[in-house]
């Protein structure tokens, strides 16, 4: 099985306040209701993860490399549940974003407020989005791609996003760009510790890697 690729586009983190500061470019984004007429903007983005019960602390749009950049309350108690958040995240970004038309690079995500071993930021490539809307890559290699750019603190647990909880990420049925929480498909949308976080810039199959075979199978029918 194919990985995504190995280039890596690096984002210094840290504290929520120290990614506030970094960069000129990066301007906070208010939520837009999409309305009968989405346009697939940030704005919008913001407004459908809300609609999903996921809660935005900040939301910024990079101008420079157009790249958005998430700082999200955690609501999860479990791993199982910290993978679910991710999977509505990933699915309101793919649907809301990219499939509509964006142009955005990447999403980099950060957890303001982590449980103990809980994953403290992860990133999504657009790239790696639109393959796996046009049935190029599997849900096990966008899976274990986001899996791949997880960050975690230093006493962590490293060794995540792995078994039952990805078929978790695309089992739903519904439609969460248009504001059904909790219902699944997109219709509508980090790293910590100065790390390199690695959302390749080549494509699913464009790699000589081997994806994570742990993880587990996903049912991204929808998508």
């Amino acid at each position: 099985m194919a990985a995504f690729g190995t280039a890596s586009v690096g984002l210094t983190a840290g504290c929520l306040g120290t990614i506030k500061q970094f960069g000129s470019s990066r301007v906070p984004v208010d939520p837009t209701d999409p309305g009968d007429d989405p346009e697939a903007t940030p704005g919008e983005f913001y407004f459908l993860l809300e609609e999903n019960d996921i809660t935005v602390a900040d939301l910024y749009h990079d101008t420079d490399d157009n790249d958005l950049i998430l700082f999200y309350e955690s609501d999860a108690t479990s791993e199982t549940e910290s993978d679910d958040e991710i999977a509505m995240i990933y699915r309101v970004f793919s649907e809301g974003l990219i499939d509509r038309g964006s142009d955005v690079n990447h999403l980099y995500t950060e957890v303001t407020d982590p449980f103990d071993g809980q994953v403290e930021g992860w990133a999504v490539n657009a790239q790696w989005a639109e393959e796996h809307l046009a049935g190029e890559a599997s849900d096990v290699e966008l899976w274990n791609a986001i899996a791949r750019t997880k960050q975690y603190g230093d006493d962590a647990e490293t060794e995540s996003g792995t078994g039952a909880n990805e078929s978790e990420m695309v089992a739903d049925d519904g439609t969460a760009a248009d504001g059904d929480a909790g219902d699944g498909t997109a219709d509508g949308e980090n790293s910590t510790d100065d790390t390199d976080t690695d959302t390749s810039e080549t494509g699913l199959n464009e790699s000589d890697s081997t994806a994570d075979s742990s993880t587990g199978t996903g049912n991204e029918s929808d998508e």
